[in-house]
């Protein structure tokens, strides 16, 4: 496993922190052990894993620099949330995930592999009522395939400080959908900062992100 990460974050020209690829391989490993008992993930080989669910989450990395607190909506098996808190030793992200054998499976993996407490895990699905839930004045919110990102954006909103930012990553897209992502971000009293695409390797499937600026 250790040697299939090094060799994709080679082929991405990354290098990471002193002991966070022991990190993201111990958390790959309890994750593929935990798939056999629980629906984790469908992806079952460790190369896929890899690159589909770890590389696809340190994307997010350059976006993430300067901020402290990190809220990852509807986490699931932890993407991007607990990659981004292994990746970033300083950061302090709290997971939100509905599903109680994913929590279970999240705060084993937070402990395990070291992250516990700066990996905090809640079992909660998000309605935005931020005061209620005990959540809120996060530097940054993120999500991965939670929900269509017209309805994310507002959701999130409800947990980000004035001027913090919203990245929604979006899957497979194109260049068509910035204009809406545009009018999506005057409607909601934000800016689209920034629209990336990118290509995972060495598969080239293709990726997009959208990080929005809260005024």
């Amino acid at each position: 496993m250790k040697l299939l990460l090094n060799a994709a974050l080679v082929a991405q020209g990354w290098v990471l922190p002193e002991g966070v690829v022991d990190k993201l391989v111990c958390y790959a490993v309890e994750m593929l052990r935990w798939s056999r008992r629980i629906n984790l993930t469908a992806l079952t080989q460790p190369s896929e894993l890899i690159e589909k669910h770890l590389v696809d989450s340190l994307h997010l990395l350059p976006l993430v620099q300067g901020a402290r607190c990190v809220l990852d909506l509807g986490s699931g098996a932890g993407f991007p949330g607990a990659v981004l808190a292994m990746a970033m030793p300083s950061l302090e992200v709290c997971l939100v995930e509905a599903s109680a054998k994913k929590v279970a499976f999240l705060k084993h993996a937070a402990v395990h592999c070291g992250l516990h407490p700066r990996l905090q895990v809640r079992q909660l699905f998000a309605r935005g009522e931020a005061r209620a839930e005990g959540l809120g004045g996060f530097d940054l919110v993120v999500s991965r395939a939670f929900m269509e990102v017209g309805a994310f954006v507002p959701l999130a909103k409800n947990y980000v400080r004035p001027g913090g930012k919203i990245i929604a990553m979006l899957g497979k897209t194109d260049e068509a959908h910035k204009p809406l992502l545009e009018a999506l971000a005057t409607a909601e009293g934000c800016r689209l900062g920034c629209f990336c695409r990118f290509q995972l390797k060495p598969s080239g499937h293709p990726r997009a992100l959208a990080c929005f600026e809260v005024l």
